[in-house]
């Protein structure tokens, strides 16, 4: 028979949730679920921070900050409350992410927004994972073999040490920090400047990165890279004369690349 992590408390956490669900019912707002849940923890003498936040380190590196729902026992678990239809894989993806970067040993995703009480276990199982580059296949032949390795590992290391459930700009910074790392020249781009023939016509807010002027890099943690998307990664690529752009995405159980090429 295999170990259940923190047995005791775990049944004591969701008694604690299916008390809650019973008295308030479905589909309220997360913050009224949080503070029940909070105030019978507590009243049961169960350490918890709501809403504790956590700053994503990524090589030494500060790439933003994000919360968890509660912090459990110091660690001993981490608890995210949804409303939604059902348990959906991100939130499984995201309470994994939290896992990883927190290092607590259990998280449990509990949904609200159903007749009845959904919730999973989810074990920290990275402690033992090792990285595995997964190499993808390029349709290009304008960059070289070396950029593209370099730009194969820096994804796939941003993605494997984050997970999933983070803002844009989290990604965006981690994905700096690794190209530095690499020894791979990159320029950060907010703004393009958008000319017809010789006529300046203003300037484009933008969020993407040059990678040794010869691949435009945008990161996201989307549902899913729109055909929007790619028309406007296509005129980012226009305008700075470059020939190759990447959609990369961070959102769900695994890495989506998209390649624009003009």
């Amino acid at each position: 028979m295999s170990h259940i992590i923190h047995k005791e408390l775990s049944y004591l956490v969701r008694g604690v949730l299916f008390e809650v669900h019973k008295k308030l019912g479905s589909s309220l707002s997360e913050k009224f679920y949080q503070d029940a849940i909070t105030y019978e923890l507590e009243t049961l003498g169960v350490r918890c921070i709501p809403e504790k936040s956590f700053e994503v380190i990524y090589r030494g590196v500060v790439a933003g900050t994000y919360y968890v729902d509660h912090w459990v026992e110091n660690g001993l678990m981490v608890l995210e409350i949804k409303v939604a239809p059902q348990i959906f894989p991100i939130h499984k993806a995201q309470a994994l992410s939290y896992l990883k970067l927190t290092n607590a040993d259990l998280a449990i995703v509990a949904n609200f927004g159903s007749k009845l009480l959904e919730d999973q276990r989810l074990p920290n199982f990275f402690r033992e994972q090792k990285f595995d580059l997964k190499p993808i296949k390029f349709p290009i032949c304008s960059i070289s073999p070396w950029l593209v390795n370099k730009l194969n590992d820096a994804l796939h290391r941003v993605y494997f040490t984050l997970g999933s459930g983070f803002i844009h700009r989290v990604y965006r910074q981690a994905l700096m920090v690794e190209l530095e790392f690499l020894g791979v020249g990159y320029e950060d781009i907010s703004k393009i400047q958008i000319y017809y023939k010789n006529k300046f016509l203003g300037v484009e807010e933008a969020k993407v990165i040059m990678v040794e002027s010869q691949v435009l890099l945008a990161a996201f943690a989307v549902k899913e890279i729109s055909s929007g998307m790619l028309l406007k990664m296509n005129g980012y690529l226009k305008n700075l004369n470059v020939n190759v752009g990447l959609l990369v995405n961070f959102y769900g159980e695994r890495l989506t690349i998209k390649v624009v090429s003009r």
